[in-house]
Formats: C-alpha cells, structure tokens, sequence
C-alpha cells in the first residue's frame, strides 16, 4: 500500500467528512475572500485592511477614529495609523469634531472616490466568485442570514 503525500492546499480543498463548527467556516470563508480580493486589488495600492477602513469611512461619513476602531476591532492607535495612510495618499481627510476639539471626523476626499467605484468592481468579482452556482434567491437568503447572525451577535441581551 503505497503513501499518497498532498500538500497542505490540495488536503484542505478535499470536502471535509463532517462540516466545520460556524465559526471556523466563516473565518476560513472571509480568509478565502480576502485573499480573491487582495490578489484582485493588487493595482489599488491598498491592502485588504486600508479598503476595508475607507468602504467603512465612505459607508458613515462623518464617523470619528474611536467608532471605526471599535467597528473594525482594531486598537485606536492602529487605526490612526491606517488613517494617516489614507490621509497621506489623499483618500480620506479629517475635519475637526466641532463638538469635541480631541476628536476629528472621517471623510472620503475627492480623491477617493474613483478607488471607491474600482475596489467595488472588485469586491463584485470576489463576491460573484465565492456565490457561484447560488441562485440569486440563495445569494438574498444568505445575505438575510449573515445580516441576522450579525443582528443577533451586535444584541446586548
């Protein structure tokens, strides 16, 4: 009986015997599409972390550095940073929060919204590559699940 060695990938992309606890499979799921995306986005000069920041920014305009931090669960201190990156390429300015002068709010500059329109072309590729074969009734059903399973997490109770 001979040894059949596979590498770790080719392992991997067998189905598993026994489907994965949720948490696993969603993990292992955006791992996957962060990595179509980066692979993707190569051109944009932005890690899958700085687009994901400025969809965010361009989402709630308006939003200060401690919200995006907490929504992007990040430190405050690695979120300005990314901030500044953004800042420094000319994707997103800061305005000054008028009521609180240690706080400053969050804006896509003009010169992010053509990178807004392409990272969204991209994140359409990805998004069409991992719902291949899903019905459009499948791909609603499943963003209504996704956007419960986030309901359900963000409760207090």
């Amino acid at each position: 009986m001979s040894i059949t060695h596979q590498s770790p990938r080719a392992r991997a992309a067998r189905a598993p015997a026994s489907p994965a606890p949720l948490a696993y499979l969603l993990a292992d799921v955006v791992r996957l599409m962060r990595r179509d995306f980066r692979s993707r986005a190569t051109r944009l000069g932005l890690t899958p972390a700085l687009a994901r920041l400025l969809f965010y920014v361009a989402r709630a305009p308006g939003s200060c550095q401690a919200e995006l931090a907490a929504l992007l669960d990040v430190t405050p201190v690695t979120l300005g940073r990314m901030v500044d990156k953004l800042v420094e390429r000319g994707y997103v300015r800061r305005q000054a929060d008028p009521t609180d002068r240690r706080a400053f709010r969050l804006y896509v500059a003009a010169r992010g919204e053509p990178l807004l329109a392409r990272m969204s072309e991209v994140a359409t590729l990805t998004s069409a590559r991992a719902t291949r074969g899903l019905s459009p009734r499948a791909q609603q059903a499943l963003i209504a699940t996704l956007t419960r399973l986030y309901a359900n997490l963000c409760d207090e109770t």
